[in-house]
């Protein structure tokens, strides 16, 4: 009798790991996975004056905003680039933001200093956590909370304080494993972002990023709302010309990701940069930014690495974003 061959331990770890991960995946697209967001914190907007100024800081329109409503949008510096992404929650007597925990000391100096007259009070919320939901199944979930779609699958979310932390974390997770979901992993997430073609603060854009060259503008740019700090370049840049850059997606032979940072070659000149890429299946998809002037014909093909590589499509044409702005 033959003995069956067994993986070598750490082989079965890993080959377990990445059923887990698929099944996370599926949560996301089909059912609805669960995330506590540690990389995101809230700064509390207050006063008579908040939403009219925040209208004036925020890149989309929050005009019409009732209580329970949110909007995505960017803040930005004078000279237009991205200075954070925020999700602006709306509530009763004020205003919560959602923005990168790395950006909240930055964002409070440079939103300081266009209070000049208004009664507007800024204040650092430590002590607030986010939950989100994301997946078509978000909605079943009980609980005040926001519109908050990350993925273009559908999604909501929560903002609790710490000490009821992690007792609000499992009255969701259980709604969500009666619903056929659960919590995602880190790398479940990331792979997400990628997969889905919605790209992130910090690792595919931030503080360098014009808004037309993260694609986001179909979710998070008002073209016909006033004045806010930074319009006049993003208007000039949507009217007048082109950005220097653009973010696309990438299929790229080979299922071992390249790693950010990684040139982008078309023959033997530099054309871009990947921000960030995942395995999928047999080959790796990722995001990567080409520079103006190199947009691919049909036959175009680059390299990535050494490997060849595939431009499937600008990421403001990505499933993430597109069905996002619907």
């Amino acid at each position: 009798m033959t003995t069956p061959m067994r993986l070598p331990e750490r082989d079965r770890r890993t080959r377990t790991r990445r059923m887990g991960i698929e099944e996370e995946l599926q949560w996301l697209e089909h059912s609805v996975g669960i995330r506590a967001l540690d990389d995101r914190a809230v700064i509390a907007v207050s006063g008579d004056d908040a939403r009219d100024w925040l209208q004036g800081q925020i890149t989309n329109q929050l005009e019409g905003a009732k209580p329970g409503d949110s909007i995505y949008g960017f803040v930005l510096t004078l000279k237009g680039r991205i200075l954070a992404d925020v999700w602006v929650l709306f509530r009763e007597a004020e205003v919560w933001l959602d923005v990168p925990k790395l950006q909240v000391d930055a964002l409070l100096e440079r939103l300081n200093r266009y209070i000049i007259m208004e009664d507007v009070d800024l204040e650092r919320r430590d002590d607030l956590h986010i939950i989100t939901a994301q997946g078509p199944r978000a909605d079943a979930i009980d609980g005040d909370g926001w519109p908050s779609d990350k993925l273009g699958v559908g999604g909501r979310q929560w903002v609790v304080v710490k000490n009821d932390l992690s007792g609000e974390l499992t009255r969701i997770l259980s709604q969500a494993n009666a619903l056929g979901g659960g919590e995602v992993s880190d790398e479940a997430w990331s792979r997400a972002h990628v997969l889905r073609g919605r790209p992130r603060f910090g690792i595919d854009f931030g503080v360098h990023t014009y808004p037309q060259e993260s694609g986001l503008t179909p979710i998070a740019v008002s073209f016909v709302k006033g004045c806010y700090i930074g319009q006049e370049t993003v208007v000039m840049l949507e009217n007048r010309g082109k950005a220097p850059k653009v973010l696309w997606r990438w299929k790229i032979d080979g299922s071992e990701p390249p790693a950010a940072g990684t040139t982008i070659m078309l023959g033997e000149s530099t054309v871009g940069e990947l921000t960030s890429a995942v395995r999928d299946g047999a080959h790796s998809v990722g995001l990567g930014y080409l520079k103006r002037g190199h947009e691919p014909a049909d036959s175009t093909r680059c390299t990535i690495g050494g490997r060849d590589a595939v431009p499937t499509g600008p990421v403001a044409e990505s499933p993430g974003v597109r069905k996002a702005a619907t």
